[in-house]
């Protein structure tokens, strides 16, 4: 799991002054709007209808994400944008904020991994049964958390809200100072990993991710 601003500090998501050639389109008509990114050679396409009146970006506001370089798609709010993950991360995702300041503007990675779900919640969340065969967080702060296990679109996920470290330019660190959700979700034969930042854009950003999430290509 690439974990944004938490302990797992190993894992930096590049900013998005470091992103090569982009091309942005977006028709808006009759209150659909229609947006197609592609970053250097990954097409990224964001669907939402808004409300009569209502722009993007706006309380309210709804849009769809896919990726067909993941083969997801999830709602976020409108005015979100996503583009591919740093160091050509395979199947990976960020989903971010252009109008949020610079530190806390990546809101959250998707990545999928092929393996069942306990498995990649595993590998890649740290998530673990303990002596009582009870599934538990081993990364993050202070003591480990219980993992809920629940269903999204017909498929079974695994997700825990951890303490975890977040930066900031006047502050500095503050290795407590935010909470992220990490969520899995699987179809069986892959597994889909949600990460959020530590900041509060993140975690709502990553909720309503999570309660969307599904999977569109076999």
């Amino acid at each position: 799991m690439r974990l944004i601003a938490s302990v797992r500090v190993a894992v930096v998501l590049a900013t998005a002054a470091g992103l090569g050639a982009c091309e942005t389109m977006l028709v808006q008509g009759a209150g659909e709007a229609l947006g197609r990114t592609v970053v250097e050679g990954v097409a990224l396409e964001t669907t939402g209808r808004l409300a009569a009146g209502q722009r993007p970006g706006r309380a309210g506001a709804r849009a769809t994400s896919t990726s067909p370089a993941t083969g997801v798609a999830f709602d976020h709010a409108a005015g979100l944008q996503m583009r591919p993950c740093d160091d050509e991360t395979p199947r990976c995702v960020v989903l971010f904020d252009p109008a949020a300041a610079a530190f806390m503007r990546d809101l959250l990675t998707v990545q999928v991994f092929a393996g069942p779900l306990e498995a990649v919640a595993a590998a890649e969340g740290g998530f673990e049964r303990n002596a009582q065969g009870r599934l538990m967080t081993t990364w993050g702060r202070f003591e480990p958390v219980a993992v809920e296990a629940f269903e999204v679109n017909g498929r079974p996920g695994l997700r825990a809200v951890v303490t975890c470290g977040i930066s900031d330019p006047e502050t500095g660190f503050h290795a407590a100072g935010g909470e992220c959700l990490w969520a899995v979700v699987s179809d069986g034969i892959r597994s889909v990993v949600i990460a959020s930042s530590g900041f509060p854009n993140g975690l709502e950003a990553a909720e309503t991710a999570v309660g969307s999430i599904r999977f569109t290509a076999d």
